[in-house]
């Protein structure tokens, strides 16, 4: 295979292409979404990311690229149409009717990006709108702490009598060593995309896209982010993640006819490292300095799935993020500050409290296919292109970051893993393409071959 098959776009625009700038801007505007949204609010925010949408798809048909239906990720259209359908049985049908609105929204964003971009263009896309976010976070925590020395709260609740310390945008801590909360107003987003920020860095470098210079700014910047942040549950795939590329690394110098044993011996070893940080998962939670329940997660996901055993087969309905203006939410789990829990804390657990055990098959299978098939992508251009490291260790840090978070199924991430399986799709319909004979049956619907 030739390295333009990964490099190359899949739609067929000509001349210069507004695309790129606006996937910049859709990824920003959904991993870092909650800092727009403590400026504007949520309905002008509403606005902003409908005619974002609308413009997108505008551009998308105006340059000439097209949808390849064959290659959308099956699991992930699944469950988005899953989620669509619990209209039909929700406890919440207004919550849900947006909800689902959202997740179709999301899910075309993600698609259409991987349809017009290549993989180093999206990986570019990716990285720029993260280190915006770095960038912005670390200018607003110097400035609260600097400047402002107090906790800022979002602008849209200067008008409220009391805001509860869960809502507070920045919290003042960054002189204190952290943890920061950045734009995003949560540390544990804000760690995960100085991960995702850290890995596209990385893999660009080792593309030769960017310099030296620009790689040592920028690693140093979201790695002080990570450590401001002091998130576990990124650290672990921060390390993880590490781990995978050193692997990657390690394999390129060993010879391919013994690669494959090279692979079984690297599964066991992980599998057995993985058994023991089960066994030991109290010691290695207070190694990270976390309490041995998670920071109270054990209690949410125990009162989640007495909920869930109520409508097992269908789930609740989908929601995405809960609603605290929901009885069922309300005293569900209270935080200390007197507000209500706004997720299940871990994406497997939400997809099944929400969408039923149908929901978590789907879900499960969407990690599992990114995983198998971005690693099996990544072993076969393991000596010719870096830049297939990038869906390997991005799918498993969404994989691991879903263990504690409910983010994966909304926003930024989602969006991610659609980009993520709609591109590999493309990739396995180019490949074919170009392991067919030159001359195409008569009737038969040919694939370009620049469609990666």
């Amino acid at each position: 295979m030739q390295r333009e098959e990964i490099d190359a776009p899949a739609g067929r625009a000509q001349g210069r292409s507004v695309i790129p700038g606006l996937a910049v801007w859709a990824f920003f505007l959904t991993f870092s979404g909650q800092g727009i949204r403590n400026v504007v609010g949520w309905t002008p925010f509403g606005i902003i990311a409908a005619i974002s949408g609308i413009a997108l798809y505008a551009a998308f048909r105006l340059e000439g690229h097209r949808i390849v239906w064959r290659a959308l990720p099956r699991a992930i259209c699944a469950y988005c149409l899953w989620c669509v359908a619990s209209i039909a049985w929700t406890q919440f049908p207004d919550e849900t009717l947006l909800a689902s609105a959202l997740m179709v929204a999301t899910t075309a964003a993600g698609i259409l990006l991987a349809c017009a971009l290549s993989l180093r263009q999206l990986t570019v896309a990716l990285g720029r709108s993260l280190e915006a976010t770095i960038a912005l976070s670390l200018v607003l925590e110097a400035y609260v702490a600097l400047v402002l020395k107090h906790p800022l709260i979002p602008l849209y609740m200067r008008g409220w009598e009391s805001v509860p310390i869960s809502y507070f945008w920045s919290e003042d801590r960054l002189l204190q060593g952290g943890p920061i909360q950045g734009i995003v107003g949560n540390r544990n987003p804000l760690a995960f995309i100085a991960l995702l920020a850290l890995i596209c860095v990385v893999v660009r470098w080792r593309d030769r896209q960017i310099s030296r210079s620009h790689l040592i700014v920028w690693s140093s910047l979201s790695v002080l982010t990570l450590v401001l942040t002091r998130s576990a549950t990124v650290t672990v795939a921060a390390v993880i993640c590490a781990i995978l590329a050193v692997v990657m690394w390690w394999l390129r110098h060993v010879p391919r006819e013994q690669r494959y044993q090279a692979i079984l011996r690297t599964a066991a070893a992980c599998l057995l490292i993985g058994l023991m940080a089960l066994l030991f998962r109290h010691d290695l939670a207070m190694l990270l300095n976390r309490s041995p329940d998670m920071s109270g997660r054990a209690i949410i996901w125990e009162r989640v799935i007495d909920l869930w055993k109520q409508h097992s087969i269908l789930g609740w309905g989908w929601v995405m993020y809960w609603q605290p203006w929901l009885p069922v939410f309300q005293t569900l789990v209270v935080r200390p500050d007197g507000t209500p829990t706004m997720s299940a804390h871990n994406a497997y657990l939400e997809a099944l409290f929400q969408t039923g055990i149908v929901g978590f098959v789907l879900i499960v299978a969407v990690v599992l296919l990114l995983l198998v098939r971005t690693g099996r992508l990544a072993l076969v251009y393991l000596d010719s292109a870096p830049s297939v490291l990038l869906p390997l260790l991005v799918s498993a840090a969404l994989a691991i970051q879903a263990l504690t978070e409910s983010r994966l199924l909304s926003e930024g991430n989602w969006m991610v893993a659609c980009a993520i399986g709609t591109w590999l799709g493309l990739h396995r319909l180019t490949v074919k393409e170009a392991e067919r004979p030159s001359r195409t049956r008569i009737g038969e619907d040919p694939l370009p071959v620049d469609a990666s």
